[in-house]
């Protein structure tokens, strides 16, 4: 799109009656409790030394959590990047944020951060995490924010024209240059619809002139409502199973997982038929879960240290030995014939996925109230000794 400079804004204002027309803090106070928002972008980015922008397509959905002191807004960004317009997707990503809890994936890689566990991620002096992830700056809620900051900044030279022409179109204008030290540090160029105080475009010259100058071209191709699709991380893991799948870097969930029902799953048994658990059931025995997975080396012992405790152990208990591999001819060769009170499954991505395990062997200590009661990760020596004592105080 054109770009609409800071002087052409300028001139505009002069024809402007300001009796007449909507102010800015009108348009920054809509912005900001925006709720249930849902809208699509094109965002280009062009460096001087390149001939063609890098254009992302993103899409962005917020809603407005006045309890909530850590962000302006809760959200989910879905965005796709290519080297041109009619290049095709070399890169995709999300970032989601809510109640505390911050995610944000790209090129196979899922990070995460929570309050509850670390605050000091959402805390920093630059707004945190939550505040900083790609793409939030284009969110309505923090475009509101911004611009009330740079409305009382001294150092941002800016214009308003509440009623001017662009491209035939009227349209409102706030428009300024970012001073730093005596140096433009900015050029910032806001066109937004006056009939809904939505945003149409944003034009940014960031670093204007210098070595490290950048242009940035925010296009709003819509913008609409959408109740807010996410409540809890397991909203967000149902739409992104395979990214929490395989790329989940913490065990933040399988660590606090102790406390709370085992969730619902079902996955393929050894002889065809299929198991199937729902939350809230109640296994009436002590229930111990070897995810395990056929491709580590560990497996077979991890195995036979949780039968070699069932045997012995003073509390009896039950196993599930839950391969996340496929192949029910190699978790045969691998287990051999389930043993008595034990199933085997295969296919259970869904199952560690949903305990958020990241790593194999891990096992779950489920009560006979189908409650988790304590995880232990990995394998060791010790592995029989420990479930005997963890499954023990479950009698």
């Amino acid at each position: 799109m054109k770009s609409l400079s800071l002087s052409i804004a300028i001139a505009a204002a002069a024809t402007f009656s300001a009796t007449a027309a909507t102010p800015v803090s009108q348009y920054i106070d809509h912005l900001r409790s925006l709720n249930d928002y849902h809208g699509t972008v094109t965002y280009s980015v062009l460096l001087p030394q390149a001939e063609d922008p890098v254009v992302y397509n993103i899409d962005m959905l917020s809603t407005v959590i006045e309890a909530d002191t850590l962000a302006p807004c809760r959200y989910l960004i879905e965005w796709d990047m290519r080297p041109g317009e009619d290049a095709d997707i070399t890169s995709s990503g999300f970032s989601a944020y809510l109640h505390g809890s911050h995610y944000r994936y790209r090129d196979n890689r899922l990070q995460e951060y929570h309050m509850s566990w670390d605050s000091i991620p959402f805390i920093m002096a630059n707004g945190g995490v939550q505040c900083n992830a790609q793409f939030a700056d284009v969110l309505p809620q923090f475009i509101g924010r911004e611009l009330n900051r740079l409305v009382a900044d001294t150092n941002f030279v800016h214009i308003w024209a509440a009623d001017t022409l662009y491209n035939g179109r009227h349209v409102a204008v706030l428009a300024g240059r970012q001073m730093y030290r005596g140096y433009v540090s900015k050029e910032a160029t806001y066109i937004f619809d006056p009939a809904t105080l939505m945003p149409i475009a944003i034009e940014l010259e960031n670093n204007p002139g210098s070595i490290s100058e950048q242009t940035v071209s925010i296009r709003f191709n819509g913008n609409g409502t959408d109740a807010f699709p996410i409540a809890t991380e397991d909203d967000l893991m149902a739409r992104y199973p395979d990214m929490f799948e395989k790329y989940r870097e913490s065990n933040f969930r399988i660590e606090n997982l102790p406390g709370t029902q085992l969730p619902t799953f079902s996955a393929p048994a050894l002889g065809g038929q299929r198991y199937a658990y729902n939350r809230g059931d109640r296994p009436g025995t002590p229930l111990v879960i070897a995810i395990v997975d056929a491709t580590v080396a560990n497996t077979p012992a991890t195995i036979e240290a949780v039968r070699r405790a069932a045997a012995t152990s003073p509390t009896a208990f039950d196993v599930i030995i839950a391969f996340v591999t496929n192949d029910a001819e190699q978790a045969s060769e691998i287990a051999g014939k389930p043993r008595s009170g034990e199933t085997i499954l295969t296919g259970a991505r869904s199952l560690a996925r949903d305990c958020g395990v990241t790593a194999c062997p891990t096992l779950l200590y489920v009560d006979s109230r189908g409650r988790v009661t304590d995880v232990t990760l990995g394998h060791s020596n010790m592995l029989t000794d420990t479930i005997i004592q963890t499954v023990y105080p479950m009698r």
